[in-house]
């Protein structure tokens, strides 16, 4: 694993923990006490950050492999 991809997981897991434990958990409490809309925003990240993430880090292995060679 190199540097690189060290430093994009770590990004990730900072990310992920913040997205995950604080603004989900906001928007969704505040959908069900009614003052907020749907939580759309926070439904399309949650979905779409680990696959953002594991398509990033594929095509940086990809990437180093080529270089390699």
């Amino acid at each position: 694993m190199s540097n690189s991809e060290k430093r994009w997981r770590r990004f990730y897991l900072i990310l992920m923990i913040f997205i995950y434990v604080v603004f989900v958990p906001v928007t969704v409490i505040e959908w069900l006490a009614g003052t907020g809309g749907f939580p759309i925003t926070a439904v399309v990240v949650g979905v779409g950050l680990p696959l953002m993430r594991k398509n990033h880090l594929n095509s940086i292995r990809e990437k180093e492999g080529k270089d390699a060679v």
